[in-house]
């Protein structure tokens, strides 16, 4: 009898330890990091990572094919424009930029960008149509989307739209006016919201995993924007 129930509460102990990786799968949010160039040129950029926070306090994610982790990428993504990838074209900080990286919630984004009193503000995600990988349908259906809200937005998603989207595989590169997202209608600086490309088509994933080759078109795009050479 005992040793019967011995072995009832180490298998009760085992799944409890279990459930807890399982929670711990998804990624609680962080503190933002700042990154300050050499020479600043008095700009300040939000970078916001994906987190789709559903109104709790864990960074859910979007996957995709061949595992694509949307939270995973965006990070990455961050990463290479702001220090430069595997090319000699500028990143972020060596075009005199300050960059702070949000990685928290989209509420505390929003909050934090709000803070610093950020010049631009550019929410880094990947886009779907489908839960399933479209391996087989045609370059048309995808692209680069940068969405925007104002006026000023809608310049810096046209900017986006030419520079990163002429790289992407997709086809279907556009700007599309939004008013029901937060991180285009809550924040004080100018905000334009950039899908890089579909994670649910094999050359999409493909295309955003080699991001260190072409992090530098974002970087340019925001250079545009705001009136450099």
């Amino acid at each position: 009898m005992r040793t019967t129930l011995r072995r009832l509460l180490a298998v009760f102990t085992a799944l409890l330890v279990a459930a807890a990786g399982l929670l711990a799968v998804a990624p609680s949010a962080a503190a933002d990091v700042t990154y300050v160039p050499d020479d600043w040129n008095g700009k300040v950029i939000y970078l916001s990572q994906a987190c789709h926070d559903r109104g709790d306090t864990v960074c859910h994610d979007n996957t995709g094919c061949r595992g694509f982790s949307e939270n995973g990428n965006s990070y990455r993504l961050a990463m290479s424009t702001i220090q430069g990838g595997s090319t000699d074209k500028l990143n972020l900080l060596e075009r005199g930029y300050k960059v702070v990286r949000g990685n928290g919630l989209t509420r505390k984004n929003i909050a934090n960008s709000n803070k610093v009193g950020a010049d631009l503000h550019v929410p880094l995600h990947s886009n779907a149509i489908s839960a399933a990988c479209e391996s087989k349908k045609p370059a048309s259906r995808y692209g680069t989307h940068v969405m925007y809200v104002s006026k000023a937005g809608k310049a810096c998603a046209a900017a986006m739209v030419q520079h990163v989207g002429a790289s992407s595989p997709g086809t279907n590169d556009t700007r599309q006016y939004r008013t029901d997202l937060g991180e285009l209608n809550q924040t004080n600086a100018v905000s334009c919201y950039l899908e890089q490309d579909f994670h649910v088509w094999h050359r999409g994933v493909t295309w955003m995993k080699d991001r260190d080759t072409w992090s530098w078109r974002l970087a340019g795009a925001i250079d545009v924007y705001l009136g450099y050479p």
